[in-house]
């Protein structure tokens, strides 16, 4: 790969622990394609009205502090790299989608899981997720160091999300070095319908075959175009977001398909993205068709 710069790393920082996580994760990958990183930090309005000249300037002394320390953090781990800041008031979800067009990726943290589970990921992370013109990348958990680890996940259902997904995760993979695993993942839910008894051994037999077929057509070309990526395919009957999950273990990135759309109008993720995004235990990616890879 040329060493000119091709890209924009966006990434959302704000001193907290998760934002730093984003914020390695965010240096390594424009590292890996010779991007820019931009660092932005959103600023809740305050309450009173101030004087024209104080906490309405360009900067405060808070998000100068939280831009400076993450600036020597990207010249610490990745010197060569070029780093931009922006910070404003405003809703931090709307401002680094804002900020985000054109941009490679956005990259922002999201607590880790605890015994609330999905309540704890952050309204920031799902909504720039479900809204951003660019690919998201949601790192709450960085990867589990497992031996025959997975390396990039990516969901795969036949659909045009999921192609986006798959262009996305064979890029990934291609850059990082390392395998593809494709998760195609099926069931039959009859719930509620009263067709339960119609799932027999031979109905589950032709969908499987069916869904197979499907999903090889799904890779069609991909691997003449990445000949360097070693392919797992798994195709398995159960929920996709629990597939999904499962292979996030030690996963160094999970890609999914989202349709999202613009307007901040309530959560308009899909449910197996949602899903993912609440539950994987590595940083997930988020792509939509047409929103860049």
């Amino acid at each position: 790969m040329s060493s000119t710069t091709i890209g924009r790393v966006v990434v959302g920082v704000d001193g907290q622990p998760p934002a730093a996580r984003a914020l390695d994760w965010a240096i390594a990958e424009a590292q890996r394609t010779h991007a820019t990183v931009q660092l932005v930090h959103a600023r809740a309005m305050p309450l009173r009205v101030p004087a024209p000249e104080s906490p309405f300037a360009a900067h405060t002394a808070e998000s100068d502090e939280i831009l400076g320390t993450a600036t020597e953090r990207v010249r610490t781990l990745a010197p060569g790299l070029t780093v931009t800041t922006a910070s404003a008031y405003g809703n931090a979800a709307a401002l680094l989608s804002d900020v985000s067009r054109g941009a490679t990726c956005l990259v922002v943290g999201a607590r880790e899981q605890s015994a609330l589970g999905s309540a704890l990921l952050g309204s920031t992370s799902l909504d720039v997720a479900a809204h951003a013109p660019c690919p998201v990348v949601v790192v709450r958990a960085l990867p589990e160091q497992l031996p025959d680890r997975p390396g990039v996940v990516v969901g795969s259902d036949g659909s045009e999300l999921s192609e986006a997904a798959i262009a996305a995760g064979f890029e990934q993979a291609d850059r990082l070095g390392l395998p593809l695993t494709v998760v195609h993942a099926w069931y039959l839910d009859y719930a509620g319908t009263g067709l339960a008894a119609l799932e027999t051994s031979d109905v589950r037999l032709q969908v499987t075959q069916e869904e197979q077929a499907l999903a090889a057509e799904a890779l069609a070309g991909w691997s003449e175009k990445y000949p360097d990526v070693q392919v797992r395919q798994r195709v398995v009957h159960g929920h996709p977001v629990e597939a999904l999950v499962q292979h996030s273990r030690g996963a160094e990135l999970v890609v999914v398909g989202s349709r999202g759309r613009g307007g901040f109008t309530g959560l308009l993720l899909g449910s197996v993205s949602h899903g993912v995004l609440h539950h994987a235990h590595c940083p997930v990616m988020v792509v939509r068709p047409g929103g860049g890879v």
